[in-house]
């Protein structure tokens, strides 16, 4: 598999943004990654390549859809129990950009990662489109948000 040993019970982000947590299925021989919130999980392929599937309520049956383009155990990262939620720290981050930019805020994913503001930036002039390229790119929108409500 890939870099990552997964553990039985460990909870993990997913892609930096998607709390799951990991279990051994002894009659596939494959680790499954349940997503808590959602009705939704992973299987991990021998490849370490992660399978997604997702929970059809009204046949009670599990679908398998198709593979994520950049999903591998390499996006794992062990969580903590007092990781926060990327839903959190959009809220947060909404409600900082209403009371003090007049509620604009900019996400932006760009080749190499995700780039975060309050306001918004101006790409008709130089300097606007210098101030967006100084801005920290981060690996995923997770760490963006989280970097961008501690620094309000």
């Amino acid at each position: 598999m890939a870099e990552l040993e997964l553990k039985e019970g460990q909870t993990y982000l997913l892609d930096g943004n998607v709390l799951v947590e990991a279990s051994f299925n002894d009659t596939t021989g494959m680790w499954q990654l349940h997503e808590s919130e959602e009705r939704a999980n992973w299987l991990v392929s021998p490849n370490g390549r992660l399978l997604g599937m997702q929970f059809d309520i009204a046949r009670d049956v599990w679908l398998l859809a198709r593979e994520p383009d950049i999903w591998t155990t390499s996006d794992l990262q062990t969580a903590g129990e007092k990781a926060p939620k990327l839903g959190q720290l959009i809220r947060q981050a909404e409600t900082t950009a209403q009371q003090k930019y007049g509620g604009s805020l900019t996400l932006m994913r760009v080749d190499t990662g995700w780039k975060a503001m309050y306001g918004a930036p101006n790409f008709e002039t130089e300097e606007g489109r210098r101030e967006f390229q100084r801005l920290k790119t981060y690996k995923s929108l997770y760490e963006a948000l989280r970097d961008l409500t501690a620094s309000a």
